[in-house]
């Protein structure tokens, strides 16, 4: 499915948070999510939230939680 409007789901951003969100969805069982990315490929670039997501110093507290959720999601 490449129709925005017609997508059941759609994800903004295709770099590593919302490949992930894709992916699992996916995993889930649905079948009608869309990765929305500016950039001509997925994970052609990053985002400032996204990157560096192992580094488990952060400016807030909601911050650092998804850090940690990040490193026990990607290091299983």
């Amino acid at each position: 499915m490449s129709n925005i409007e017609q997508a059941q789901i759609v994800v903004i951003g295709g770099c590593a948070v919302g490949c992930s969100v894709a992916y699992h969805l996916a995993k889930a069982g649905l079948t009608d999510v869309l990765v929305v990315e500016k950039e001509p490929s997925v994970a052609a670039a990053t985002t400032a939230q996204a990157a560096g997501l192992v580094g488990q110093v952060r400016s807030t507290v909601e911050r650092v939680k998804l850090a940690m959720r990040s490193v026990q999601t990607f290091c299983k």
